[in-house]
């Protein structure tokens, strides 16, 4: 083999070797999924939305746990109506966000009320159960969107949380 053909050799080698060190430019990973969505009140076990606990709309805490890897500008949060009409949203800075139990996971927090406005939590509330009256109002799922300084990606959730306009402790 020739000089030149191996300068060829390592010009078209050197983006496949960066590409596996992960410092290749571009989208996503593959690694960006939402594992699991929990909130802090809770019905027979199953996480639940309520405009209002005790008759006071204190909120419900959505706790999205999620696997991202490399580093996280911001993690976009957009509650979804059945419609897939976005009735609230928030973003979160990267660096605020929780540490989940792996490298590579996190928690990402957001008290919901009944006027669908999000708030970002700085720690995880505990879920208590609550005794829910007639039928959901309505149904929502948390999406978001991670973005990174030259990608984003966007993860639909597909546990839909029914809400209820009136909740008991």
């Amino acid at each position: 083999m020739n000089r030149m053909n191996k300068v060829i050799l390592a010009a078209l080698a050197t983006p496949v070797i960066l590409a596996s060190c992960g410092t290749a430019l571009g989208g996503s990973d593959g690694s960006e999924k939402i594992l699991s969505v929990t909130t802090s009140h809770t019905s027979a076990g199953a996480p639940v939305l309520c405009n209002s606990v005790n008759g006071a709309d204190t909120g419900t805490q959505i706790t999205i746990a999620l696997a991202a890897a490399g580093t996280l500008q911001n993690v976009k949060v957009n509650l979804t109506d059945a419609a897939g009409k976005t009735v609230g949203t928030t973003d979160v800075s990267g660096s605020t966000l929780l540490k989940g139990d792996k490298d590579g996971e996190y928690k990402l927090p957001v008290t919901r009320r009944a006027n669908e406005s999000l708030t970002v939590n700085s720690a995880v509330t505990s879920p208590a159960a609550v005794t829910v009256s007639g039928s959901p109002v309505a149904t929502l799922k948390a999406d978001i969107v991670i973005n990174r300084s030259r990608s984003s990606v966007k993860l639909a959730s597909t546990v839909a949380l029914p809400v209820y306009a009136s909740c008991t402790k």
